[in-house]
């Protein structure tokens, strides 16, 4: 199926930059990765707009109760949602936004059947005929034990058996979709052992399967954390063997949907030198317009950690989100 994308269109912009972090800053984004009611699509295309003015380069979709991205994520898109992220694409290409289409086929696939391998590039190439050109590949919130009998036996139980099989299906997935249309980029994987800056049996067996010069994404030294520091981010990255995408669960609510978090990012480092951090991208609220608050100010440290200052950064973001009217709420 040809590609809608066409020599006129605006250039794609590049998910979560690898060297930034090196030069004192950090690429920026924002995920639609929580549980509960997706988005709308208005409100997306409202956010791919606004990105620019929030300081976020990248828009990560992958919202847990899309049934296509995870648990149906063998069947291909219905007609009209796959026009949907064609347009999310197209819209985030001209607000010079780069747009990461996720996939999560953990609960059930089978890593041992060549045919699930076939059946999640075929998947892939849907998304990328509508114009997707960024995919990463999820494997959070699954179960450590593999579900089916062939898989334990091809690659061993408990967390070393998980570790094995996501590691091998990234690496099949990179070479069966991602190096064939040139997308020669660090692939980016988020693993079931997200959490924490220890080594374990899953992290361990991941390393030895996933190649080399993939990304991991990470949440910090738990899931939700008040602070990450340098050396929360440097035993990370030792223990998976790899650079490190920060999936920032700030400001995220759905677990627990009678609070909105609206305050300003604290508790990120405030020098990144050097770190093995190619990015943050962060997890927003369900609600999509009050998100937008605490993702400028996500974007503000990324864009200077040196000289980030929290109080500054609400300030600035609820005149870049509430425009003339700031001064009436401010």
């Amino acid at each position: 199926m040809p590609s809608r994308r066409r020599p006129h269109e605006p250039a794609r912009a590049s998910a979560v930059g690898g060297d930034a972090g090196r030069a004192g800053r950090l690429s920026a984004g924002v995920v639609e990765g929580f549980y509960g009611p997706p988005w709308r699509h208005d409100e997306r295309l409202a956010l791919l707009d606004a990105a620019p003015a929030l300081g976020l380069d990248t828009y990560l979709y992958a919202p847990k109760d899309d049934p296509w991205h995870r648990e149906r994520w063998r069947e291909p898109y219905p007609a009209a949602e796959l026009a949907r992220l064609g347009e999310l694409a197209d819209r985030a290409a001209a607000a010079g936004v780069a747009f990461v289409w996720s996939v999560a086929p953990g609960l059930s696939m089978r890593y041992s059947d060549d045919a699930e391998h076939a059946a999640l590039a075929a998947k892939a190439e849907q998304v990328r005929a509508a114009g997707v050109r960024d995919v990463w590949l999820l494997f959070d919130d699954v179960p450590y034990d593999l579900p089916h009998p062939e898989d334990v036996a091809a690659y061993g139980a408990g967390q070393a058996g998980s570790g094995r099989a996501h590691g091998e299906a990234a690496a099949r997935f990179r070479e069966a979709f991602l190096l064939p249309h040139g997308l020669t980029a660090p692939m980016t994987v988020c693993p079931t052992d997200y959490a924490g800056c220890g080594r374990s049996p899953y992290r361990d067996a991941l390393a030895g399967t996933l190649p080399a010069d993939a990304r991991v994404l990470w949440t910090g030294r738990d899931i939700v954390v008040g602070e990450v520091t340098r050396e929360d981010v440097q035993a990370a990255a030792a223990a998976f063997g790899r650079r490190i995408v920060l999936w920032d669960n700030y400001p995220v609510n759905d677990f627990d949907r009678t609070r909105l978090f609206l305050g300003p990012l604290t508790g990120r480092p405030d020098d990144v030198d050097g770190l093995p951090l190619d990015g943050v991208v962060a997890n927003a609220m369900i609600e999509a317009l009050p998100s937008r608050l605490p993702l400028a100010t996500v974007g503000a440290w990324a864009r200077d950690p040196a000289a980030y200052d929290p109080a500054r950064a609400a300030a600035d973001a609820l005149a870049a989100v509430a425009g003339p009217r700031s001064a009436v709420v401010g």
